[in-house]
C-alpha cells in the first residue's frame, strides 16, 4: 500500500518534504535524511514492480559516475537517491549546449555499457539538467550482464522473455520495438533520438498512437535536421534501422 504524503510523514529514517511525482509505477518524494542533514529523492514502487525495483537498485549500485544519479540507500520497497535540483532535458537548444549535453550523456552511457548495463529507456524525461550538467536517471528497465556488442507511452514486460516490448516507444530502437534481443547499440539509437529532439525541439518519431509511433520507428525516417552537417551525419547513423549500420558503441559517437 502506498503511503499518503502529509507534512511530517516519515519513511524509514527519512522525513518526507514534498511529493515530486507519481505514476503507474509508484511515487517519488523529496525528503531529508536527518542523520546527515541531506536532501534526497525517495522512489517507492508499487508491489507489482518489485523486479523493476531490484533491477534498478542493482544497476545503479554498480555505477559511479558524475552524470548518473547516485544511489544512497535501499529500503524494503524504496530507493533513496541523489536529489537533483534540475529540469528534464528539452529542446531546441543552441548547438553548443546540445553538444555539451550529448557528450555528458554519452559518457554516462559508456560507463553503464562498460559494466554490461543497457539502459533501454533513455529519453529526455530520464535526463535531468542542473548546474553541473546532465544526470541520467531511471535504470528500472535496465538489462544487465550484456555484452556491449551483443510517444510517452511506456510498455513494460518481463525482461527475460523474448517477444516482449519494454521501453518508451518514441525512443526505442527498431529491434527493441519488435521485442527482439537488444544490446548497447539499442541505447545508441535512443541517444540519436534524444539528440535529434534536443537539436530540433521535436521528436524524431511520433505517431497518433503507440502503434503508429512504433511503425514510424521501424519503417520511417525522421524529418531532416537543420543542423551542422557533421551533427546531422552523427544523428543519422545513430538512428540507422539495423544495429550493424549504427555506431557499434557509444564511445565511437563521442
Amino acid at each position: 500500500v502506498m503511503i499518503a504524503w502529509a507534512p511530517g510523514a516519515t519513511l524509514g529514517p527519512y522525513e518526507l518534504i514534498a511529493p515530486i511525482g507519481a505514476g503507474g509505477m509508484g511515487e517519488v518524494y523529496k525528503a531529508r535524511d536527518p542523520r546527515v542533514d541531506r536532501i534526497v529523492a525517495i522512489k517507492r514502487l508499487k508491489a507489482e514492480h518489485t523486479e523493476r525495483f531490484k533491477r534498478e537498485a542493482r544497476a545503479i549500485a554498480a555505477l559511479n559516475h558524475p552524470h548518473i544519479c547516485q544511489l544512497y540507500d535501499v529500503g524494503l520497497d524504496y530507493l533513496v537517491m541523489e536529489y537533483v535540483e534540475g529540469k528534464a532535458l528539452a529542446g531546441p537548444v543552441p548547438v553548443a549546449d546540445a553538444l555539451r549535453c550529448a557528450i555528458q550523456i554519452a559518457e554516462a552511457l559508456a560507463a553503464a555499457h562498460r559494466k554490461g548495463i543497457v539502459h533501454r529507456d533513455l529519453k529526455p524525461a530520464n535526463i535531468l539538467l542542473d548546474d553541473s550538467g546532465v544526470k541520467l536517471l531511471d535504470f528500472g528497465l535496465a538489462q544487465m550482464g550484456t555484452s556491449p556488442l551483443s510517444g510517452e507511452t511506456t510498455v513494460s514486460a518481463p525482461v527475460t522473455e523474448r517477444g516482449v516490448v519494454v521501453g518508451t516507444v518514441a525512443y526505442m530502437s527498431p529491434e527493441q520495438a519488435q521485442g527482439q534481443a537488444v544490446d548497447a547499440r539499442s541505447d545508441v539509437f535512443a541517444f540519436g533520438a534524444v539528440l535529434y529532439e534536443v537539436l530540433s525541439g521535436r521528436r524524431a518519431f511520433l505517431g497518433d498512437s503507440p502503434f503508429a509511433t512504433i511503425t514510424a520507428v521501424v519503417n520511417e525516417e525522421p524529418r531532416p535536421l537543420e543542423s551542422p552537417a557533421a551533427l546531422v551525419r552523427i544523428v543519422s547513423r545513430c538512428l540507422a534501422k539495423q544495429p550493424r549500420d549504427r555506431f557499434q558503441s557509444i564511445v565511437e559517437v563521442k
